[in-house]
């Protein structure tokens, strides 16, 4: 009897010792979920705070660049009708073609010492040409290094005006100069007015040039002619 009491204890006592250590252990279980638990909640709220804040911050940002947009697309919009206006006043007020060629050329009368009265003047005496005679040509051969014969000057207005020249010589195949000039260079042109001044025009072909002797306006263009030859166009008219 005593030793069926003592192997009845003894297996209650194990049997406890077991429960209490399920138990422990069920505890344990517990709290470690409990603490895991909590401290992904800690996790999932400081994360859901940082992502606010960032968000927040994200948003201040969004923001100050839509303010940025804006004023950039502001100062887009002046900047292009500030170009507007400027295109619009260089069409208007920039001379063009004939007008940006009389402009040089007043421009560099001016850089040349010429009185801007006395240019003055004579711009706003200038009219239109009147009884303006019919255009005649003439030509003569133009001299060169290599020819200094005959026929190598015109005259107008009744022997008045007497134009000449001097070409560079062209130079043939071997090497020589020829007798004629080479049109592909510049040119002297020279206009004599009788018991007056000349005036030389040295450039390519062709020459325009304009005199007033006796109170006429004479015009000149000279043009590249036949091998050897310039041809001058002239006419007058009335001055002013």
């Amino acid at each position: 009897m005593i030793l069926s009491y003592d192997s009845s204890r003894r297996y209650r006592r194990k049997a406890q010792e077991r429960r209490r250590r399920m138990m422990f252990i069920m505890a344990l279980f517990a709290g470690v979920f409990a603490l895991g638990y909590w401290l992904g909640g800690e996790v999932v709220r400081s994360s859901e705070i940082a992502f606010k804040q960032r968000a927040l911050k994200l948003q201040e940002e969004k923001d100050s660049l839509d303010m940025l947009v804006t004023e950039l697309r502001t100062k887009v919009q002046e900047t292009q009708m500030r170009y507007q206006q400027l295109e619009e006043r260089f069409q208007t007020e920039v001379p063009t073609g004939d007008l940006s060629s009389l402009t040089k050329l007043v421009e560099q009368q001016l850089k040349d010492g010429i009185d801007k009265d006395r240019l003055a003047f004579v711009i706003t005496s200038a009219r239109p040409p009147r009884n303006c005679a019919s255009p005649v040509t003439k030509r003569f051969i133009l001299p060169t290094p290599a020819y200094k014969g005959a026929d190598t000057a015109v005259s107008f207005a009744e022997g008045a005006i007497t134009v000449t020249g001097e070409g560079v010589s062209a130079i043939a195949e071997n090497g020589q100069p020829e007798a004629w000039f080479d049109p592909g260079k510049s040119v002297k042109i020279k206009f004599t007015i009788l018991g007056g001044t000349d005036t030389v025009k040295e450039q390519l072909l062709p020459i325009h040039h304009s005199m007033i002797v006796d109170g006429r306006e004479h015009r000149f263009t000279v043009a590249k002619g036949p091998r050897s030859f310039v041809t001058v166009t002239a006419d007058h008219c009335d001055y002013p």
